[in-house]
């Protein structure tokens, strides 16, 4: 039976008690968790899709026309295209086009978020110039006609006239091109999108068997003149 001096003992009994258990879990907060690294995707343009590393292929795409592969997170992917030029990105949408079995298109989003117009466009120059590439004459006269910027939109406002897309592109080689475009958000704000895709020549093969490309003249050795008998027999 507890007496009115035994409560005193009780009470300092069940704080101690209490104070202990709050001691023994009274652990450091946990750290907070790392973002997860970004997925690794490799692709070779022209390649086997069963070479792509970072996105799950299924079986028996070269039985098949166009299938789409898509990774819809960010990821760091490598392109590797015909010749000797690799290009390395951080996106965060990747879609890949195989054509009986073969990669003949690559999308890439590499903007995290929309940006102005004007912003997009310096992102699409910042990345040539990483990729090591120079805007033909086609693209620059495409692009000439591009406006500065373009206005934003409040959020939740449904403009009259919608931001228009807009597009250009060029030939990296004779077996690949290039393709920029700017997608605009519902917001007036673009996203950049980037495709690399082969050409028509080089991907005609897979579904036309009996394709054969023009062969090209013979080249002329510098200095010499062409031989007047040539094609005479």
């Amino acid at each position: 039976m507890m007496t009115a001096r035994t409560i005193p003992g009780a009470v300092a009994a069940l704080a101690l008690g209490w104070m202990g258990f709050a001691i023994m879990n009274d652990e450091p907060p946990a750290k907070p968790v790392a973002p997860p690294s970004p997925r690794r995707v490799a692709i070779r343009l022209l390649g086997p899709a069963v070479e792509i590393t970072g996105i799950k292929v299924p079986n028996g795409l070269e039985r098949q026309g166009d299938t789409y592969l898509r990774v819809q997170e960010p990821a760091d992917v490598t392109v590797r295209l015909p010749g000797d030029r690799v290009v390395h990105m951080r996106v965060k949408y990747v879609s890949v086009n195989v054509n009986h079995g073969v990669v003949v298109d690559v999308h890439l989003l590499p903007l995290p978020v929309a940006v102005t117009f004007r912003e997009a466009v310096a992102e699409l120059h910042r990345l040539m110039r990483a990729m090591g590439v120079e805007p033909d004459e086609r693209l620059r006269k495409q692009m000439a006609v591009w406006p500065d910027d373009l206005p934003t939109h409040p959020p939740g406002s449904n403009p009259d006239l919608p931001s228009p897309t807009y597009s250009a592109g060029m030939e990296l080689d004779e077996t690949v091109g290039l393709g920029v475009t700017m997608r605009p958000a519902p917001d007036g704000r673009f996203y950049l999108a980037l495709t690399f895709a082969a050409s028509v020549d080089a991907r005609r093969p897979l579904w036309d068997p009996n394709f054969k490309p023009d062969p090209k003249p013979p080249t002329e050795e510098k200095g010499q003149e062409p031989n007047p008998n040539s094609g005479k027999k």
